[in-house]
């Protein structure tokens, strides 16, 4: 189990006593008909025991509890802001999960916590590719696009997206052609579901004044082997408040794709369920 922090809050009556535990085997997020899709990768909990910092752990939970008698116990999702390992922050546009527990010294506790997006999210989960493809090609673009009608390939639903590079092009490149707006200094985030067998950029194009700026964000490497076709799924969360922050005079901003044959001889991008969400 990875600890993140660890941390207890205790007096000198606790001193000497078996603690209690508490324990979290799993969790479950659900989402709204439009929220889209329940693809959610939270990587840690940030336990608090009414108000105090209890840990931040990975899954399985055994955490004990020092002190005694009815306790809040509040649960907050965390995710890899970037999907850097470094990076780890409380989800903001996840509900948190409060349980009440009336603690005995030497007992376990087990409890599930449940998550959703919290109401005042916005959330645009239209590029879910289950009515089209946004994606079109750039003038550099030397790959193809399929729009696959396949619910075993697809992360949810029945469509996804996959990109392909031939073995005799140079660069696969495309663009999403619907814009997003942002605010600097608002808190934004891209989810996405996404499977390949090559590393491959994810960025932006800032449009401002007619012009527009390429911004490279992040770099995904292989979920798949070589000469495996079939989809790996991971999920990444791309903080898009970060980047509108340096780019506060940006009109809009479009989503990218790009890589190169680096590790695969044919590279393989699979797409599904991006999320705008703000």
């Amino acid at each position: 189990m990875y600890v993140v922090l660890f941390a207890v809050a205790c007096n000198r009556s606790d001193v000497g006593e078996m603690p209690a535990f508490i324990q979290t085997d799993s969790i479950t997020f659900t989402t709204l008909a439009f929220q889209g899709s329940n693809s959610s990768a939270i990587t840690e909990l940030w336990f608090y025991t009414d108000g105090d910092i209890l840990g931040v752990v990975d899954t399985p939970v055994s955490l004990p509890l020092l002190k005694q008698g009815l306790q809040t116990i509040t649960v907050f999702p965390g995710i890899k802001n970037n999907g850097m390992g470094t990076s780890r922050i409380r989800y903001p546009f996840y509900t948190a999960f409060d349980t009440s527990l009336n603690v005995t010294a030497g007992e376990s506790y087990t409890i599930q916590p449940h998550f959703s997006y919290v109401a005042n999210a916005s959330i645009d989960a239209t590029r879910n590719f289950e009515a089209g493809n946004t994606f079109v090609e750039s003038s550099t673009n030397g790959g193809s696009i399929e729009l696959l009608n396949d619910p075993a390939l697809a992360a949810s639903g029945v469509r996804c997206v996959r990109m392909t590079l031939p073995s005799d092009a140079a660069l696969l490149s495309y663009l999403d052609e619907t814009n997003i707006a942002l605010d600097a200094g608002a808190v934004a985030f891209l989810e996405m579901d996404y499977s390949c067998n090559n590393t491959f950029v994810v960025g932006v194009f800032t449009i401002e004044g007619g012009n527009s700026t390429k911004v490279p964000v992040l770099y995904l490497t292989p979920t798949q082997a070589e000469g495996n076709d079939e989809p790996q799924w991971n999920k990444i969360y791309m903080d898009l408040g970060m980047v509108a922050s340096q780019y506060p005079n940006v009109d809009n901003f479009r989503l990218y794709v790009e890589c190169t044959a680096e590790e695969a001889t044919v590279p393989m991008i699979y797409m599904d369920d991006i999320k705008v969400v703000k």
